[in-house]
């Protein structure tokens, strides 16, 4: 297993899950995090299933392409993670996802960051012609993220999600690789 997996960022670094990491991802299995509260609609706000994820991962012997990584911050702390959900046999329907269950790092370009850093690692990687990123209209950070990374809005689903009684908008993301070779 390699747990010596990283890739190093000005402000944070991606490395591979460690047994001391379940016991952060314990600490983050709380409905009142606020970002619970951003991640709907898809949190259930229980990370039990991440973290049996993780473990077992862990166990098997944790081998690369990762899925997932950590985000571990400049002050070596652990604050989140980056995923990719892909499927080899529909490759140009990959999407990525971040959370940083620490809100004394949001507002710091930690997040974008992490995410460019994540981006380049998957293409790479995975050989991937495109990524998406789907979000919510009522997570405006995940909105301004996407687009500053140079993700174009490919879809709206109007009504797409409830959160406390009020609809929103589910919002579609992509970034094809030409796109993102060719920023600047």
């Amino acid at each position: 297993m390699n747990h010596k997996f990283c890739i190093r960022g000005r402000q944070v670094t991606l490395r591979a899950t460690n047994l001391s990491d379940i016991s952060q991802y314990k600490r983050w299995n709380n409905k009142d995090l606020k970002a619970w509260q951003l991640d709907t609609p898809w949190s259930d706000s229980n990370l039990s299933a991440i973290i049996n994820w993780r473990r077992t991962w862990i166990y098997d012997g944790g081998k690369p392409p990762y899925r997932f990584l950590e985000i571990e911050a400049y002050d070596k702390r652990h604050i989140g993670w980056v995923v990719v959900y892909h499927d080899n046999k529909d490759p140009h329907m990959t999407e990525i996802g971040i959370d940083i269950p620490e809100e004394a790092y949001w507002g710091r370009g930690i997040g974008e960051e992490a995410l460019t850093l994540w981006i380049e690692y998957l293409f790479d990687s995975l050989n991937l012609s495109r990524i998406g990123l789907s979000t919510w209209s009522g997570n405006l950070g995940m909105m301004r993220l996407a687009e500053k990374l140079g993700f174009a809005l490919e879809g709206t689903i109007r009504c797409g999600c409830r959160v406390d009684k009020t609809f929103y908008d589910r919002l579609k993301y992509g970034i094809l690789k030409a796109e993102w070779d060719g920023r600047e």
